[in-house]
């Protein structure tokens, strides 16, 4: 299906006019949440670098799925885009009209759920079946460990010393303590 873009402009047509109003602005975004599934995002918009108080706000929330594998900068991006639109420095800002619900309804991207481990039709088990594979790779683990800095990363490799491989989870916080070795 196409998405009917004639109408939109985009987040840098956007970025663009702020800094040809506002040479000695500022754009500030900040994780607001995150869990390493759920994203929420503020951006605030200043006239002056100096102004205390911004004269835009706005926030957008991105969810982590297969369809989406970037939700904190789908998020940052949405958040800036909708802040300037608050600001005023958006066309749809400038008399025109504004997409309704039911517009934006017809572009909305499907969250797709994790597939089910799959089986053939009379019960065994698919060795073929795409999300079975991947269970099988990750060792019957389907799921990403998290710590106390939230969602853990994967890491893989030889070691440079001693040339033994190594694999296992490790903090984004950079916690040695967080580390999960297989």
């Amino acid at each position: 299906m196409a998405i009917p873009l004639e109408g939109y402009e985009s987040v840098a047509e956007r970025i663009e006019k702020f800094w040809i109003k506002y040479p000695n602005g500022r754009i500030d975004v900040k994780i607001v949440f995150q869990d390493g599934t759920r994203y929420i995002v503020q951006t605030d918009i200043y006239k002056e670098i100096t102004d205390l108080l911004p004269f835009a706000t706005d926030f957008a929330e991105e969810i982590r799925s297969s369809a989406n594998r970037f939700p904190l900068e789908n998020g940052s991006t949405s958040a800036i885009g909708r802040a300037l639109h608050t600001g005023g420095l958006s066309k749809f800002s400038e008399n025109q009209n504004r997409p309704s619900f039911e517009e934006m309804k017809r572009v909305e991207r499907p969250v797709v759920a994790a597939p089910k481990e799959a089986a053939l039709p009379n019960g065994s088990y698919d060795p073929w079946a795409v999300n079975n594979v991947i269970a099988e790779i990750a060792g019957g683990f389907t799921g990403i460990p998290s710590c106390a800095h939230g969602a853990m990363m994967r890491r893989e490799g030889v070691n440079a010393k001693t040339g033994k491989p190594y694999k296992g989870w490790v903090c984004t916080g950079h916690n040695r303590d967080c580390a999960i070795w297989e």
